[in-house]
């Protein structure tokens, strides 16, 4: 698989890179879209929550299949995988779990105790956050009383690095441009049936299962066709940028541009990614973003239920913006970092 890409090619992808100014960008865009949700208001950023997820999906097609085929073992592949998911993830549910013991409304006997509590953590913990997004007498008051509502997408980039072994092996047997085929057929087939089954009936389970697994395999593996194809689009990239923001644009009015929109997201941010220089210094430094997406919602929720957007809306934006950064930085350099390093941090008193 590695001369599919070529050892000149793969020394190309490990150097200078905009993926980091682009994991903020995205990052940011989630943060001001649940900002405007939880606060009734207008801050935005031009990307969609939406548009932004996808993103963190094509990035993670690229990234992580670049990964998997620099050493294809299942056993060193999982455990970076695991190690660098779960920690910050288990970190915030239990986080969620204590503060929602201090904040809720019912006394602490009656939070402990209630089934909710309970079903949140095992729902949680088991990445079936949908099952039970809330906490009893948390944030019962604000627009809407999910605790996380950034957690659902967790579930689905797991199980898309689950899907990375058994895609590598079947292109390995049935070649590239077949399985990709498949995929993106079979995706956009799940895609619309929910569609349909939503507009039939009107229920709001059709539209959650839209957005699962299925519905996103052709955000990943769009990254991962433009990896597996870098050396042919990276030299006619100026032309394959300018038609994928053309196909971006009429997206919603052309149902061929609406076809094509995941592989054009994936021409964009690649392109941005390797033919840009403005940002590599970036790379210098540690990367928080995977931490900001993951703790801002809970964060906007407690300015929220604190009353700071109803004293003043831009100090209710700087306050959680702030707050994230500082509990992204924590949860980095003593939880993150050191396992990623196989390490755990030791403490001086």
């Amino acid at each position: 698989m590695q001369n599919w890409i070529g050892e000149k090619t793969l020394h190309i992808l490990g150097g200078k890179n905009n993926f980091d100014i682009i994991r903020y960008y995205l990052s940011f865009a989630v943060f001001f879209a649940h900002f405007g949700i939880l606060t009734n208001t207008n801050y935005f950023l031009p990307t969609s929550s939406v548009d932004a997820v996808h993103g963190f999906f094509v990035l993670s097609g690229f990234l992580v299949f670049l990964s998997y085929i620099r050493n294809p073992q299942v056993g060193h592949y999982a455990n970076r995988r695991i190690r660098r998911i779960l920690p910050p993830y288990f970190f915030i549910i239990t986080c969620c779990f204590f503060l929602g013991g201090i904040i809720s409304s019912l006394s602490f006997g009656e939070y402990i105790t209630s089934t909710q509590t309970w079903k949140y953590l095992i729902a949680n913990y088991t990445f079936l956050n949908f099952l039970e997004p809330a906490l009893p007498g948390v944030f019962s008051n604000n627009v809407v009383p999910v605790i996380n509502g950034s957690l659902w997408t967790l579930k689905v980039e797991v199980l898309l690095y689950a899907s990375v072994p058994i895609v590598y092996f079947l292109m390995e047997r049935y070649g590239k441009l077949s399985v990709f085929l498949f995929i993106f057929i079979f995706s956009v087939i799940y895609n619309e049936f929910f569609l349909f089954m939503y507009s039939n009936t009107q229920k709001e389970i059709f539209l959650i299962l839209k957005r699962q697994v299925g519905g996103q395999l052709v955000y990943f593996y769009s990254g991962t066709f433009l990896l597996l194809y870098f050396n042919f689009f990276q030299k006619r990239a100026l032309y394959f940028i300018i038609l994928a923001m053309l196909v971006l644009w009429f997206r919603d009015d052309n149902i061929v541009c609406k076809y094509m929109e995941p592989l054009a997201f994936a021409v964009a941010l690649i392109g941005f990614a390797y033919n840009l220089q403005w940002f590599t210094f970036l790379r210098r430094y540690d990367n928080i973003a995977y931490g900001i997406y993951l703790f801002h919602f809970p964060v906007i929720q407690f300015v929220v239920w604190l009353g700071i957007d109803k004293i003043n809306i831009h100090l209710a934006l700087i306050s959680s913006i702030l707050c994230t950064i500082l509990i992204s930085l924590v949860s980095w350099f003593l939880l993150e970092k050191p396992v990623l390093q196989k390490r755990l941090p030791s403490f001086k008193f």
